[in-house]
């Protein structure tokens, strides 16, 4: 059950942080994927979180994306889906647009479907966009409430499912900066961070390796700086 065949290395990779302590064994050769990079971040710099759960730029931002890459060789007879990670709100915006911009004919080849992380539940689609609706509000300035893994971990179930539809790639919408608009622990920091450098994790584990003198201290190590902690090992 530990060996994954799916999705390419990079996309499996966020699930594997931050669901299942890197016990997944990613078995898929990603160079017979022609989508590159395997995970991309677009941050909509005027997307705003309404009072209705929505954030229209970016579900317009989502559609024209997709419209662009329908349009490019590289992605002939892939198939497409859009992942609300807040609410059927934005599902509903995000589908209306669909229907309003793509060419029927199109929706039904590339086999679109939008829907929250629950109708992805046991699916997958070659190329997946994340929409994080969340922003910065009047009501809500920066830093934004923390949000963590959830009540019975359901914020961490929601986002593994979601962030591992994909098969050859994983574009990460979003209205935040993450630096400044999210606090250090939130679950949108953990994967809008891993968005931008998904090798940023491994790349420090393989640094706190060589500088380790026991599996106890990689151990201990790994487990903060994966929880956003910055840490200077042999301290004296």
């Amino acid at each position: 059950l530990r060996e994954h065949f799916r999705c390419v290395p990079e996309i499996i990779g966020f699930s594997n942080m931050l669901s299942y302590d890197y016990k997944i064994k990613p078995l898929r050769d990603a160079s017979n994927s022609t989508l590159l990079p395997a995970v991309v971040n677009y941050r909509v710099a005027d997307g705003k979180r309404l009072n209705n759960k929505t954030n229209p730029n970016e579900a317009q931002a989502i559609v024209a994306l997709m419209k662009a890459c329908i349009e490019q060789p590289e992605y002939e007879g892939k198939t497409f889906g859009v992942i609300s990670l807040l609410g059927d709100e934005q599902v509903r915006c995000v589908q209306r647009l669909i229907e309003e911009t793509i060419d029927h004919t199109d929706i039904v080849e590339r086999d679109i479907l939008c829907g929250n992380a629950s109708n992805f539940q046991g699916d997958e689609r070659d190329v997946i966009f994340l929409s994080v609706v969340d922003s910065v509000t009047t009501d809500h300035p920066a830093p934004i409430h923390l949000q963590n893994f959830g009540p019975d971990d359901s914020y961490r179930k929601r986002y593994n499912v979601a962030a591992s539809r994909a098969k050859d790639q994983l574009w990460v919408v979003d209205s935040l900066d993450a630096a400044t608009d999210l606090k250090p622990g939130d679950i949108r920091k953990t994967l809008i961070d891993y968005s931008l450098n998904p090798n940023a994790v491994e790349f420090r584990h393989t640094e706190i390796e060589k500088k380790a003198d026991s599996p106890f201290e990689i151990g201990v190590a790994q487990a903060l700086v994966n929880r956003g902690y910055k840490l200077i090992q042999q301290w004296k």
